[in-house]
């Protein structure tokens, strides 16, 4: 059952076994136990063993790929009467031969102050035990997200026509020998065209996937339910913060860093098209002269006309050809936090908008408030804390350009 913590969280782990874990079964289930006549699911609720859970999701920067997120608990095996051990053929979780605990088994991960959101959805990947004599035994389960499915599944050779960068990852993603689930994905219309490309046989589905969100400058990644998102290019954002953070009124926050400096810049970005000969350059000079060159190659990028590598390479160096003082991380510690703040921190979601605010003693501004966008969350949480580490992006806010009202040189506003 769901465990609840003196910091007012409360945690829930489940775990497919791949039957039906409570089917009443005679002369072996109790009457009085939430067992019911032929089953109705296959999770099995293991919060009670669990001692550790770790999260990690997202990315290092805003110029990398996503990688497949993952989640690592440990449990009390001894306390589970080694069910969690594969060489336990009386485990509950034994059936008919098989162990249930297997990879790609799903695996789900709940949290907030009722237990009920998500924190994680994937699959477990594997599964190791630890004995200490005499008779000590600890699990750990580790489990990856969608996209560890899909790094691991290849393409039958296919020649896709030229197509939005949407409809490509749509195309990957409904391919016989892909078959993701269209109930588990949420694909925003791109703004980019991908060019016709031969994709080989063996060629690795994810890379593909990735290759796809490169040409289109936006984000794939899997979110906190187990939904696939391909979120297309984005210069300025209409949204607005989803949280406060740091200051007077905002969640409490145990440490901020933030960067400044040549990792911050790139002012010449090359894009050289899938079967091009050459690459289409933006170059800052005013920004390489004050900073210095600083490079960024992109090859064999999946789109379809020169213009279009052009439109990426100068969508990237707009962004990125000055540097910002940014806040880059922080920490939050659970245990600190009101109900609603702790709700709103296991809510939080890659691509979330935020605002961070730092408060000094000395010098000015007193206080510094910055809007950033969410693009990792790491969750440790032990017997004694919980603690959420953030890693944040730049992001420029805008509001909608009213005619008549507001000023057609005020970069505050934009055409929605």
């Amino acid at each position: 059952m769901a465990k609840a913590t003196k910091w007012g969280s409360t945690y829930k782990v489940l775990l497919d076994v791949g039957f039906l874990a409570d089917a009443f079964t005679l002369d072996s289930s109790k009457l009085d136990s939430t067992d019911v006549l032929n089953g109705s699911t296959n999770f099995v609720d293991i919060t009670e063993y669990v001692t550790n859970i770790n999260i990690n999701r997202g990315r290092a920067t805003q110029l990398d790929s996503f990688p497949s997120s993952s989640c690592t608990i440990t449990a009390d095996d001894r306390a589970a009467e080694r069910y969690f051990d594969p060489l336990n053929t009386d485990s509950e979780w034994y059936s008919g031969g098989s162990v249930g605990i297997a990879p790609r088994r799903a695996f789900q991960v709940y949290g907030g102050t009722a237990g009920t959101t998500a924190m994680f959805t994937g699959f477990v990947y594997d599964l190791n035990m630890d004995y200490a004599e005499p008779n000590l035994s600890t699990a750990t389960i580790v489990a990856t997200d969608a996209l560890g499915q899909l790094g691991q599944t290849v393409l039958t050779a296919f020649n896709p026509s030229s197509q939005l960068t949407s409809a490509r990852v749509s195309a990957i993603l409904d391919r016989p020998e892909v078959a993701f689930s269209t109930a588990t994905r949420s694909i925003e219309t791109g703004v980019a065209t991908c060019g016709t490309v031969a994709y080989e046989d063996a060629t690795n589905v994810l890379q593909a996937l990735q290759d796809v969100a490169t040409a289109e400058g936006g984000r794939l990644f899997v979110d906190r339910s187990g939904n696939l998102n391909f979120d297309a290019r984005i210069a300025v954002s209409f949204g607005t913060a989803v949280a406060s953070f740091g200051g007077t009124a905002g969640v409490p926050i145990q440490s901020l860093a933030n960067v400044y400096g040549a990792e911050t810049v790139l002012n010449r970005v090359a894009v050289q098209i899938e079967g091009g000969t050459a690459s289409s350059i933006a170059s800052g000079t005013a920004s390489q002269a004050e900073y210095g060159i600083k490079a960024l190659s992109l090859t064999g990028v999946p789109l379809a006309t020169d213009a279009a590598g052009s439109a990426l390479a100068l969508s990237l160096l707009t962004r990125f050809q000055e540097p910002v003082v940014r806040f880059s991380e922080m920490d939050v510690l659970l245990n600190a936090l009101t109900t609603a703040q702790q709700a709103t921190m296991a809510s939080l979601e890659i691509g979330d908008i935020l605002s961070v605010s730092k408060t000094f003693s000395t010098g000015t501004p007193a206080t510094v408030t910055q809007n950033v966008v969410v693009e990792s969350i790491r969750h440790t949480v032990n017997p004694s804390t919980h603690r959420v580490t953030i890693g944040m992006g730049q992001v420029q806010l805008v509001l909608p350009f009213i005619l008549d009202t507001s000023a057609l040189d005020d970069t505050d506003y934009a055409l929605q």
